[in-house]
């Protein structure tokens, strides 16, 4: 069986995925890609990023998708921005080990590279803190403001993916940031791409 090339993370807003996203590449000595996988993605179909951040994370439905006149399905822009995304990974991971956070990246390279693919969590209260403290969200709107990215991200992996995001079925491994802490989180990462053959 082969070594683990590829970590995906998962999470759901203020837990800290992309920080621990980026010091277990650092820990590994591989490159972390996050949000510049949606640039790229943006470049690839000549959108601006502003209308990425629009239709990204909007629900894919082929029956919703409109048909053209010669019976093919006309993509939607959300979908031309998954595909992309898709192919970029794809290629990423055919030349190098890395760490992708978010992207529907474990499904993306599931039966292509052997994936350890990770949902990072934590309580309300935990996450509350998080927003609060790290990312200045006014106290009065920060449970609305996670409720309202957790559904984004709910929607874009549940309608890309064949799998319930969060659910802990749909991952390797479900690790609790509030609980644990980031270092012990990519202690824990770490720790598991090294030990696997």
């Amino acid at each position: 069986m082969a070594k683990i090339k590829v970590v995906t993370i998962g999470r759901r807003f203020c837990t800290g995925g992309s920080e621990i996203g980026k010091m277990v590449a650092d820990k590994l000595g591989v490159k972390c890609y996050d949000r510049e996988l949606v640039e790229k993605a943006a470049e690839l179909v000549g959108v601006s990023m502003a209308e990425v951040a629009k239709n990204e994370e909007n629900m894919m439905n082929w029956l919703k998708t409109p048909i053209t006149l010669f019976g093919q399905p006309e993509l939607t822009l959300a979908e031309k921005i998954f595909a992309a995304e898709s192919e970029l990974i794809l290629d990423i991971c055919s030349k190098e080990s890395c760490v992708i956070v978010g992207r529907c990246a474990d499904h993306i390279l599931k039966n292509k590279v052997k994936t350890l693919s990770v949902f990072i969590t934590a309580s309300l209260d935990k996450r509350i803190q998080t927003a609060t403290e790290r990312h200045d969200i006014d106290c009065d709107h920060v449970e609305e403001r996670l409720k309202k990215y957790d559904q984004k991200r709910e929607r874009y992996y549940n309608s890309n993916t064949n799998k319930k995001w969060g659910s802990i079925d749909s991952y390797d491994m479900c690790l609790d940031s509030g609980k644990l802490g980031y270092e012990m989180c990519r202690d824990i990462i770490v720790k598991t791409v090294e030990m696997s053959v």
